[in-house]
């Protein structure tokens, strides 16, 4: 599969292989006690290196991110009143991760390990991303937000969505937008904190997904520049045919055509 980005065209397929392989020695692994510590190169919202647990359960496999991502979360201030509450639980439903008081928990089959760690990853960096606000210690979060002004520019969509892309991996979306006569399909992913980290993950989950779906489907990226953005990532996401939108941009007439069915 190819995509033609600024005029040179670039092999999508070898672009995956390429990161999974540059994934794959990049992750290191412990034995301590009757765990192993998996270590990503993912970082969190601290800059550390995202870690998770693994050991045999029966036939199976248990994950465990030993309360890293909850209690980093209340280091920086982070409160579970009820309304942030439901907010957590629909994430760690759409990525099937439990919350076993601070701990984020679950279970995958052995044959289904590559699928549930990739998951598991992903359901940490969200979590991170979504709850972690340098800026503000509102109850609001940036979906709500985002969901709000669909409502208001009666913007239709579905929410929570999950692809298979051509590696077998399953990647989520926050809002599919309906194809029609005019607009193709577009996903869209919200990213509050803009940093490397979260822009090379969706990267990769779109060059996965891409290839799986209609030639003219495009990603959407809404950048929450309420908060710090890292240098390049607008340029990056563009650089690979992604339509960005500024949240502080959001009703601009070509935003909200970008958005709207029609």
């Amino acid at each position: 599969a190819e995509l033609i980005c600024g005029g040179v065209i670039l092999n999508i397929q070898k672009l995956i292989e390429d990161y999974a392989a540059w994934l794959k020695s990049e992750i290191t692994f412990d034995k301590i006690g009757e765990y192993f510590e998996i270590t990503t190169p993912y970082l969190d919202n601290a800059n550390d290196y995202i870690q998770i647990y693994v050991k045999q359960d029966g036939n199976g496999v248990f994950f465990s991110d030993d309360c890293a991502t909850i209690h980093g979360l209340k280091m920086h201030g982070f409160q579970i009143n009820s309304n942030r509450k439901l907010y957590l639980e629909k994430i760690l439903r759409q990525y099937d991760v439990k919350l076993k008081g601070d701990e984020m928990v679950t279970r995958a089959a052995e044959n289904n390990f590559a699928q549930k760690k990739h998951l598991f990853i992903q359901a940490v960096l969200r979590i991170g991303d979504m709850f972690s606000d340098p800026q503000s210690k509102e109850s609001s979060f940036f979906l709500d937000d985002i969901q709000d002004f669909f409502a208001e520019q009666e913007i239709y969509y579905s929410e929570n969505v999950q692809f298979t892309g051509i590696s077998g991996f399953s990647h989520n979306y926050d809002f599919l937008l309906q194809r029609s006569k005019t607009k193709p399909e577009r996903l869209c992913q919200a990213v509050n904190n803009p940093n490397n980290s979260s822009m090379g993950n969706i990267l990769f989950a779109w060059n996965d997904t891409k290839p799986a779906r209609k030639n003219e489907s495009q990603l959407i990226v809404i950048l929450n520049d309420r908060n710090y953005m890292a240098k390049g990532i607008e340029d990056a996401f563009l650089n690979y045919e992604a339509k960005v939108v500024r949240w502080s941009e959001r009703n601009r007439e070509s935003i909200i055509s970008l958005l709207s069915t029609y």
